[in-house]
């Protein structure tokens, strides 16, 4: 049976009981629930051990009010969801309170992965994510903690928090799911209208297009401002970023392979998205981007 926890009192008195027993299986998230949510949440709850799905959008990830403001909450149907996937407990704790917890912890330092893309795009965003992903970790201490890869640039943020302060939580990465278009479930995509729902499908499209021209020896370093040129006239406000990084540091591409993924983030009307996609091992030869045997 699905316990609902509120308070973080309770949430350690309920880990006190269990957690020598019992390894735990935390998903964090902030609610509004989609596809990509139930593969880890699947994940989670069929290995051995206690699963815990955490609901808590987030105020210091958003660089502005009205973004917070917009971001879809659907705490009713979440629960339903969550209970129906036989998940052990679901955190939900009060923002005020949840806050002076935050406050009262001293602040995680990020360095250099917060520099570039979403770091650079999105400033103090990254430093709210930490946060509240410390607390967490702080207070669950879980064994293991799941993540998707569309999130790629968080996932080797929060790695990092976890080894540089010792946590022996252990990050469990799944793939991107996507809808039958090539969409990227998000909760975002709640929030675009029907028309720029059509025009969402060619930035999955313009990163695969971008993969098969590497693939095929087709591909110039600075053809990426020409993508970024199309992208605009299929509809999208802004590119924000597009951008071919290695996976270990994100540093950009060189002449030395190494594994790398295409990052992208697109602004429709109002909503930011992101998304990015695997390239396998690249170098850069002269201008052009060659790919490795791997």
């Amino acid at each position: 049976m699905t316990e609902i926890i509120t308070s973080v009192i309770d949430l350690k008195k309920t880990l006190l009981d269990l957690k020598t027993n019992h390894k735990f299986h935390f998903i964090p998230t902030m609610g509004n629930l989609h596809f990509g949510h139930l593969e880890l949440i699947e994940k989670a709850t069929k290995e051995s051990g206690k699963s815990l799905v955490s609901i808590f959008v987030n105020p210091l990830q958003f660089n502005q009010t009205s973004d917070f403001n917009s971001y879809p909450r659907t705490l009713e149907r979440d629960v339903k969801f969550l209970k129906k996937k036989k998940v052990d407990y679901i955190f939900i704790p009060e923002e005020n309170n949840f806050l002076n917890v935050i406050n009262n912890h001293p602040k995680v330092a990020i360095r250099d992965l917060n520099k570039v893309l979403c770091g650079k795009d999105r400033f103090g965003h990254f430093e709210g994510v930490v946060s509240i992903i410390y607390i967490f970790l702080k207070i669950i201490n879980p064994d293991f903690i799941y993540l998707g890869k569309k999130d790629f640039q968080q996932i080797l943020i929060i790695k990092k928090v976890i080894k540089d302060l010792n946590f022996k939580t252990k990050v469990k990465i799944l793939k991107t799911i996507r809808e039958k278009d090539g969409v990227a479930y998000s909760s975002r995509n709640s929030n675009l209208s029907k028309l720029e729902r059509k025009i969402l499908p060619k930035l999955f499209k313009c990163l695969n297009t971008i993969k098969n021209e590497i693939n095929n020896n087709k591909f110039k370093i600075n053809d990426i401002n020409s993508f970024k040129e199309d992208l605009i006239k299929f509809g999208f406000k802004k590119v924000n970023y597009l951008e071919i990084r290695k996976e270990a540091n994100l540093n950009l591409i060189n002449s030395k392979f190494s594994k790398c993924r295409i990052f992208a983030s697109v602004t429709l009307s109002k909503t930011r998205l992101i998304d990015n996609l695997g390239l396998g091992f690249l170098k850069v030869k002269g201008s052009l981007v060659i790919r490795g045997k791997n």
